[in-house]
C-alpha cells in the first residue's frame, strides 16, 4: 500500500478514535506499520504494540476494496475507499477526510519554500507513478499546453525527483517530502493532477483538487467533497482495472484538455 492508501486509514482512525476513545495501532501484512510517514505525529495513532489500543489491521481482507489478478483488479465496489473500510468495520460516524500532521520540523522547512512562492499559485503534478499501474496517464505535452493557456496564472510543480520540468512553472520537485509537500498545497488556490497520493493529500489539508480519472476506475471511489472530477473514460466498460492497455492512452489522446482550462477558471 502507498501513501496514498495510508492516507485514507487516517480518516478511518479519526473516526474510530472519536467513537471507541481510543488511538489505533497499525498492522500491515502482519507486521506493524512504523515504516509508513502517514502515521507520524499522528494523535490518533500509536506506535507502541503494549498500549491498550485498537488494532487496526490495513491489509484485512474484509476492507480491501480489491482483489489483485495480476494484469488486471478487480474492484469489490463503487463506494468510496473509507466508506468501505468503515462499513466493514462497523464505523458509524466517519467522514471523507484524510489527515496530514506535520512535525515542527517539517513545517518549519515547507513554510521557508512556501514563503519564497508568489502569493496566489496553482500546484500541478503532471507526473504519475507507473510502477505499480501505467493507467493514470495524461500527456506530458497536455499538461504544458494547460499551463501555456493560463500564463496569467502561476504555476508551481511538485512530484517526484528528476521529473520532467514543465516550461513556465517554478520548479520544486525533489525539494520537499510527500509529507512536507503538504504546506505548499494548503497555501496554494488549486491542487491538480490525475488520481493518486497527492490527491488525497490535498483532502487532508482542505485543499480543492482538480483530479484526472481514466477508465481504470469509478471516480466514487477516490474522489473527496474537495474533488473536482474530470472524467475522461472512454473504455470504462471494457478496460476497468486493467494496469496496462493501450486504450488509456487512446482517451487521453482523444481528450481535449481545454476541459480542463475551463474547470480552473471556473474554480480560481
Amino acid at each position: 500500500m502507498g501513501l496514498g492508501g495510508h492516507l485514507t486509514w487516517t480518516a478511518v482512525a479519526s473516526a474510530i478514535k472519536k467513537e471507541k476513545g481510543v488511538n489505533c495501532l497499525p498492522l500491515e501484512n502482519g507486521r506493524l506499520c512504523d515504516y509508513s510517514t502517514i502515521f507520524i505525529n499522528n494523535p490518533d495513532f500509536t506506535l507502541d504494540s503494549d498500549d491498550n489500543s485498537y488494532r487496526l489491521d490495513l491489509s484485512q481482507p474484509s476492507c480491501n476494496y480489491l482483489v489483485d489478478y495480476g494484469e488486471r483488479e478487480k474492484f469489490k465496489t463503487e463506494k468510496h475507499i473509507i466508506t468501505n473500510i468503515c462499513e466493514n468495520l462497523n464505523i458509524k460516524n466517519f467522514e471523507l477526510k484524510c489527515h496530514i500532521y506535520l512535525t515542527d520540523h517539517e513545517a518549519s522547512k515547507s513554510l521557508s519554500v512556501v514563503s519564497k512562492l508568489p502569493k496566489k499559485y496553482i500546484v500541478i503534478e503532471p507526473g504519475s507513478k507507473l510502477s505499480w499501474t501505467q493507467s493514470r496517464a495524461y500527456p506530458f505535452y497536455k499538461w504544458q499546453k494547460i499551463v501555456n493557456s493560463l500564463n496569467d496564472y502561476n504555476f508551481v510543480q511538485i512530484g517526484a525527483p528528476n521529473f520532467e520540468k514543465l516550461d513556465n512553472v517554478i520548479y520544486l520537485n525533489g525539494q520537499l517530502s510527500f509529507r512536507e509537500s503538504s504546506e505548499v498545497i494548503k497555501n496554494s488556490e488549486l491542487f491538480m493532477s490525475t488520481e493518486g497520493g497527492l490527491g488525497h493529500l490535498s483532502n487532508a489539508v482542505n485543499k480543492q483538487s482538480l483530479l484526472i480519472y481514466t477508465s481504470y476506475q469509478n471516480p466514487s471511489m477516490t474522489a473527496y467533497p474537495t474533488t473536482k472530477v474530470i472524467d475522461i473514460a472512454l473504455y470504462r466498460d471494457k478496460i476497468l482495472g486493467y494496469k496496462r492497455h493501450h486504450l488509456y492512452k487512446e482517451e487521453a489522446e482523444k481528450h481535449d484538455e481545454s476541459e480542463i482550462i475551463n474547470a480552473i477558471l471556473e474554480l480560481v
